[in-house]
């Protein structure tokens, strides 16, 4: 009698314990996030974040699923060109701009985990040969919009080319990165300029200095362009 119960014991903690495995493999399953584009989901079945929360933004973001953690990636209207955008990035819709494939301009309004803020600004053009002159142009417009004197890196990737320089002006209440970027095939490119604001010197503000250039140089090293035949004049 006792072997008995013992067997019954045991195939009763077997079946518990193939029970919870399954239990928790179809949980695993159900909350395993999946590759949808935002419209193709219900509002109320969005992940509970600001980009995807907000009407706009979301029109904008290629898939429900992080890209990496934190980030997404953004698809420009245009086609021509995808970057990382962070889950707490924001639109500004009503300034949104777009001449079909040939120019796109907006700004981001950012809200990191850390209750760091910062401020992005695209601005795409089609029309701009990337020649000497007109990497120079790009450059001098760059400087003209931040409005101070900027030193530029150079930065060869693969199939892009990047300029990127620091600035601080207003006596530190505005500093961060500008960038222009451009395919190496083709015409046209993209400015940015990631910013953060503090009312006291940008050393005590949040994050530090190195994490803040992190941040910036993240999202302008993630652009891609899609099809370099788009950006062909």
């Amino acid at each position: 009698m006792f072997i008995k119960r013992k067997g019954i014991v045991a195939l009763l903690l077997s079946s518990l314990i193939l029970g919870g495995c399954q239990m928790s493999d179809k949980q695993s399953n159900e909350t395993k996030p999946v590759e949808q584009k935002p419209s193709e989901v219900t509002v109320e079945e969005l992940p509970n974040t600001r980009a995807l929360q907000d009407e706009f933004t979301r029109e904008m973001i290629k898939s429900t699923k992080e890209t990496e953690k934190g980030y997404y990636t953004l698809e420009s209207k245009t086609g021509v060109y995808e970057m990382l955008f962070p889950t707490g990035g924001e639109i500004d819709g009503i300034g949104y701009t777009r001449d079909g494939d040939n120019g796109e301009s907006f700004l981001v309004g950012l809200l990191y985990d850390d209750k760091a803020e910062a401020q992005l600004s695209i601005q795409y053009t089609k029309n701009l040969l990337n020649d000497e002159t007109g990497i120079e142009y790009a450059k001098e417009f760059l400087t003209n919009n931040i409005g101070e004197e900027m030193k530029f890196d150079r930065i060869d990737g693969k199939e892009k080319v990047t300029y990127v320089a620091p600035f601080t002006k207003k006596n530190g209440v505005l500093y961060g990165y500008g960038a222009y970027i451009h395919p190496k095939e083709g015409w046209g490119g993209l400015e940015i300029i990631y910013t953060g604001s503090c009312m006291d010197n940008p050393k005590s503000c949040g994050p530090d200095e190195k994490e803040f250039k992190k941040r910036a140089y993240k999202l302008i090293s993630s652009v891609e362009f899609l099809n370099k035949n788009e950006v062909k004049q």
